[in-house]
This record gives C-alpha cells, sequence and structure tokens, in this order.
C-alpha cells in the first residue's frame, strides 16, 4: 500500500532527525529514499529530485556527505 507524500515527509523527516544517532548512515540515507520513492502524488519535480537523491546516492558518497543531502531533499521536496 502507498502512502500520500505528506505521510512519506514526515516519516523521512523522523528518520534525519535522529541521523547522528544511526549505527549506519548508508541505510538510513537510504530509508529516507524507500519512504520517499514508496509515495505517490509527486509532481514532476519532486519525482526529478527523489530520483537525483537515488542516483547520488548510487554513487557511494562520503558518510559526511548523506545527512546534509537529505535534509536537502527534504528542503527541496516541501
Amino acid at each position: 500500500m502507498s502512502e500520500t507524500c505528506e505521510q512519506a515527509l514526515a516519516n523521512a523527516r523522523r528518520l534525519v532527525r535522529t541521523f547522528g544517532s544511526a549505527p549506519e548512515p548508508r541505510r538510513r540515507a537510504q530509508a529516507v529514499l524507500s519512504q520517499l520513492t514508496r509515495a505517490e502524488g509527486w509532481s514532476a519535480h519532486q519525482r526529478a529530485s527523489i530520483e537525483g537523491f537515488r542516483d547520488w546516492l548510487r554513487g557511494e558518497p562520503a558518510v559526511s556527505a548523506l545527512e546534509p543531502r537529505c535534509r536537502g531533499l527534504l528542503s527541496a521536496l516541501v
């Protein structure tokens, strides 16, 4: 079952809020992505932002870049 964009954003925000205490930051970033991709109703621009994040994450960026990029993505989706 899919969820709304608003629900996905709320769930993703919860994950990002506790990012610093996550034992595995890459898994946390992947969980943020999973929350967002399951949702329906994104605009084309929002969907492109999510897909860009997915592609960036596949490149295995530095762990220190994960949280800021997750926060930036959430800001872009509002």
